[in-house]
């Protein structure tokens, strides 16, 4: 079996939360991020592909797809089950929409982005108020790494239009 990104991201965070009884596997997902030179969202899918082959790899059944409408009437545990899923992933750097794109089709994806950013909220508001500082700091993070790649991508846009000098 050939080892691809996934494998070798999977494999590498596992070390790491296994190693370090205080890294969180967020935490792991940036420090691996840096250590390739990866987006931590693509880093973060690469270790959850990772996670899947090596599931499968072991013999068990690999985690149901994601796709399809989520709605209100599947149950507030389902939802409640998802946006745990999400988290770890909005945790490490990527947006409440990258997430709930990658666990529902692009169509509800805008609904599960705002039933998460609800319920995120309400597990704020009951939250002590150190994981509600380290939630914010987080978003504060995220949103601060957006607003450098919007100027990255302006920046080349100018230097493209001035042209030569």
């Amino acid at each position: 079996m050939t080892s691809t990104v996934g494998d070798q991201v999977y494999a590498r965070v596992t070390a790491l939360v296994a190693g370090d009884a205080g890294m969180s596997r967020a935490q792991a997902l940036r420090t691996v991020a840096v250590e390739m030179g990866r987006s931590v969202p693509a880093t973060s899918s690469a270790f959850y592909a990772g996670a899947k082959r090596s599931r499968e790899a072991d013999g068990r059944p690999a985690a149901p797809a994601r796709g399809g409408r989520r709605t209100r009437a599947s149950g507030t545990l389902d939802a409640t089950r998802l946006y745990a899923e999400m988290l770890p992933l909005v945790e490490a750097g990527a947006t409440v929409e990258q997430a709930a794109r990658r666990f529902g089709d692009e169509d509800a994806a805008e609904e599960i982005a705002a039933g998460f950013s609800r319920w995120m909220e309400r597990g704020q508001e009951s939250a002590p108020a150190g994981d509600a500082t380290g939630a914010r700091i987080a978003a504060l993070e995220a949103e601060n790494r957006a607003l450098r790649e919007a100027l990255e991508r302006a920046r080349a846009i100018l230097e493209a239009a001035a042209g030569p000098s």
